[in-house]
């Protein structure tokens, strides 16, 4: 009787408890399945946001540089209208093109002759000079010195104050000198075959400045030009032992250019090719 009444007395297990524990752990795995989801989809967010991020940058970059090369090719464009549409400067850089080679008739010395008549008066002044006619003079005696002459201008300054405009070429002045314009120039190279040989030969190129001022009407009153022959020339035969003694003594063939107090701010462009 008493075994059965002790039988009796246990307590069943709890079906309740055990389907809640299950419940439980299905839903913790269910929340860690859905932040694994959502850690893997900002991940993949964050790679395509950085992915995008770069392309950005590229493409700005890329941008940069395009406008950047635009800039630069608007300002040339801006620099070369800004001289033509200057008179000065025209009038100067027409120069150059019509005084590139040598006078000939062939590269139309009358031309040259039309042009500085036109541009110059008999008032136009130099370091060494008074009038359009010593300028013709000269170039027609310093081209029978040279067999070849060529200008190459580099840059332009302007400068302006009141009626009175300056413009300064920074310019390479290449030449080929003729024999007798080598002798009559340095007589001391007579009798000196091969160096004469040399110097005919070879084509010498030499650093330039050319200044022009030009008053109200556009008319030159003051032209000159500084360059140092015996310095090129001294570089072109620097590998003849012999070379320097013939320089002993020369002068550099540099116009020394006296300035007419003008001292404006000034506007620095690039030649036009």
């Amino acid at each position: 009787m008493s075994q059965n009444t002790s039988s009796s007395t246990k307590t069943p297990g709890n079906p309740n408890g055990k389907a809640k524990a299950r419940a439980g752990t299905a839903r913790d795995e269910d929340v860690d399945e859905k932040v694994l989801r959502r850690r893997l989809q900002y991940k993949l967010h964050q790679r395509r946001h950085r992915a995008k991020q770069k392309q950005k940058v590229s493409t700005l970059e890329l941008e940069v540089q395009s406008l950047a090369a635009e800039v630069d090719t608007l300002n040339r464009q801006r620099n070369n209208l800004l001289i033509e549409n200057i008179f000065s400067p025209r009038v100067a850089m027409e120069y150059f093109r019509l005084f590139q080679y040598s006078a000939s008739p062939m590269n139309g010395i009358d031309q040259q002759e039309q042009y500085l008549r036109a541009v110059m008066t008999s008032e136009t002044v130099g370091p060494d000079y008074v009038g359009v006619d010593t300028v013709v003079t000269q170039w027609r005696l310093f081209c029978n010195f040279f067999a070849y002459t060529r200008y190459d201008p580099l840059a332009i300054d302007v400068a302006t104050v009141g009626d009175l405009t300056a413009v300064v070429v920074d310019s390479i002045f290449s030449v080929r000198a003729r024999r007798d314009g080598i002798i009559t120039l340095y007589p001391s190279l007579n009798g000196d075959l091969g160096l004469t040989q040399k110097l005919s030969g070879s084509i010498i190129n030499i650093q330039g400045k050319y200044r022009f001022t030009f008053d109200s009407n556009g008319i030159i009153t003051w032209f000159s030009a500084e360059w140092d022959l015996v310095g090129a020339l001294q570089q072109a035969l620097a590998a003849w032992p012999t070379s320097p003694r013939y320089f002993r003594g020369q002068t550099s063939r540099r116009l020394r250019v006296k300035s007419k107090s003008m001292k404006p701010p000034q506007t620095r462009y690039e030649a036009p090719r």
